[in-house]
């Protein structure tokens, strides 16, 4: 059964915030990334489960205090303003009929930060033994989070769940974020009925037996968990937690030892034996990694001129050892993609190519410039029967759109790009070619306009559903400006027919307008929408993938999926193309866009 959350995608608040994507639920709390139309920005909606408030509903005090904690959230951060911490938009509550309920929520607007956590900086397994590795970790990315926490100190805060989880990254600046456990000495204190508030692993021992009387020296409490974690790899859960940690004294020197001393009196079970401040903290750090640069530094100085000279003739002979190996590795895998291409190599040697092309950690899905999450497509082959004698087409490693492309992202692309086009009788052309066709897609339903130079969401709740009636230029220019491409014909017709384990008779049902992206069944790759009869635009091509990227207009035809024969297995057969010319555009027809490896 699929979990119900709070906010349906599509919802709008106050006319203001359309809801396009749930992102996570933890403890009371549901976070939507969501669109502000006014400010055509993303942003974070933060609100309080409604199936938890239900689950808490015989407890009136604990009910009565998740609201006054959630609405002490913003007040809090509402009173800091530092780089380092995440920014607060906005507070409000809305009435929303949602499946002819209604109900009223709180929610705040924050600033949307995808992807990353502090976790992610960090190294599974530590960084000990490497020195300079973590000295620049420390840097570049620890240091950055004391100044925030030292922010919230001075502003009479303190957060009291300080963890990696908790500190956003955007780009490489580290965000703090989750106030919902802080305490304001301007705001005072709240008694609440909940056990256990915070995270084991980075809890003080005083968080743990007193909520309400942990301060600023919880904060440096995890802070000198994260340290330690940072050096040793991660806190498991069979850790204990609520205790002092160190490194292991006999085993470690130098910088290591330094950094122990630091780690073991940040985290002293005894709140006053601690650092008093973070700006304590972190001078104490900074003078650690000076002199222990210092060191590294004289150290390294310290050779004769013999050993330099012989050091300078073994560089200058690796490098040129490697240079040429270099250059003879792109030779042969230039030869070898050119008479290896994927279509006509065999299952070893696409495993071999596969070994030296691409990374063994690729991740499973990656976010694009316009919002997008592109899930990774593995490797595999296409059984093609139907019209043919059997071929057996090898398909590479390529990353492609989860969701078609909204109407909200078209009308994002059109405002970048105003400058260049114009709009004559409905169409949307740049110098003479047709993006899309503007008007009324079916009766009730017209997406988008164009008022004063500028294009919008007639209604805003439409802003997440599939664009259609754009042109093959129109699609074709939007990967290109984001920085990606159209998918090839093989790999439309390899996501679409092995994707799926099951084919019910209603899997090639007519698309229902307007229906918002994130409704669309995922398929076993994620790709959402590929079980109806919604076409997208693609590249049909028979030179290899590398001399099609630059052409100015590849051939564009289109998809649709119910070209599958119903009575047969689908994973055996292919789709005909239906070829339609690039300036035309479609009721049934969007697109989603593809990325190399």
């Amino acid at each position: 059964m699929t979990e119900q959350h709070t906010l349906p995608i599509g919802t709008i608040l106050n006319r203001k915030w359309v809801i396009l994507e749930f992102i996570a639920k933890g403890g009371m709390g549901e976070i939507y990334r969501a669109h502000q139309l006014n400010l055509k920005r993303d942003v974070a909606i933060k609100t309080l489960s409604k199936a938890w408030l239900e689950d808490i509903s015989e407890d009136e005090e604990e009910k009565e205090m998740a609201i006054r904690r959630f609405k002490q959230e913003v007040l809090t951060m509402a009173q800091i303003r530092h780089p380092n911490i995440i920014q607060i938009y906005d507070f409000d509550s809305a009435e929303l009929d949602i499946n002819g309920e209604q109900i009223a929520i709180d929610y705040i607007a924050l600033e949307y930060i995808p992807g990353r956590t502090l976790r992610d900086t960090m190294e599974e397994e530590g960084f000990y033994p490497d020195d300079k590795k973590l000295i620049d970790w420390i840097e570049k990315y620890f240091l950055p989070v004391l100044e925030g926490v030292s922010a919230i100190h001075k502003a009479g805060i303190f957060h009291r769940d300080i963890k990696p989880e908790n500190i956003l990254m955007d780009g490489d600046i580290p965000k703090i974020a989750d106030f919902g456990l802080a305490r304001s000495c301007k705001l005072g204190s709240m008694t609440c009925s909940l056990d256990i508030k915070g995270t084991p692993n980075y809890m003080s021992p005083e968080q743990f037996i007193d909520f309400k009387r942990a301060d600023h020296r919880t904060d440096i409490y995890a802070l000198g968990k994260i340290l330690y974690e940072a050096i040793t790899g991660k806190i498991t859960d069979k850790a204990v937690p609520f205790t002092q940690v160190g490194l292991k004294r006999d085993e470690i020197s130098g910088l290591f030892k330094d950094l122990d001393d630091i780690i073991r009196k940040a985290t002293h079970k005894e709140p006053e034996k601690r650092f008093q401040s973070v700006d304590e903290l972190k001078e104490e750090i900074k003078n650690v990694i000076l002199s222990n640069k210092n060191i590294l530094a004289k150290g390294s100085g310290q050779r004769t001129k013999g050993e330099i000279r012989l050091s300078k003739r073994a560089l200058a002979l690796s490098l040129t050892l490697g240079i040429l190996l270099f250059l003879a590795f792109v030779f042969w895998s230039f030869h070898y993609v050119r008479e290896h291409f994927w279509e006509n190599s065999s299952p070893k040697e696409v495993k071999i190519a596969q070994k030296f092309f691409y990374p063994i950690d690729m991740p499973n899905k990656i976010t694009a410039p316009d919002g997008s999450t592109l899930r990774l497509i593995p490797g595999g082959k296409l059984l093609i029967q139907k019209g043919f004698p059997q071929k057996e087409i090898r398909i590479a490693p390529f990353y492609m759109d989860e969701n078609p492309i909204t109407n909200q992202q078209f009308v994002n692309f059109l405002n970048k790009i105003s400058k260049r086009v114009r709009v004559e009788n409905g169409a949307v052309k740049e110098d003479n070619e047709i993006l899309i066709y503007l008007g009324e897609v079916i009766e009730g339903y017209d997406p988008i306009s164009y008022e004063d130079g500028v294009f919008k969401m007639k209604m805003p709740g439409h802003a997440a559903c599939p664009v259609i009636r754009v042109t093959g230029y129109g699609a074709l220019e939007y990967a290109r400006f984001y920085g990606r491409r159209l998918p090839t014909k093989t790999e439309w017709f390899y996501v679409a027919s092995q994707g799926q384990t099951e084919f019910p008779k209603e899997f090639f049902a007519p698309l229902k307008l307007p229906t918002p992206v994130m409704l669309l069944k995922p398929n076993t790759f994620g790709i959402r929408g590929m079980n109806i009869n919604l076409g997208s635009w693609i590249v049909e091509f028979s030179e290899p993938l590398n001399e099609v990227k630059n052409l100015k207009r590849p051939l564009i035809s289109f998809a649709i999926a119910g070209g599958f024969d119903r009575d047969k297995e689908p994973q055996n057969y292919i789709p005909s193309i239906i070829k339609r010319q690039p300036w035309e555009g479609f009721e049934e027809v969007g697109f989603r866009c593809a990325k190399d490896i």
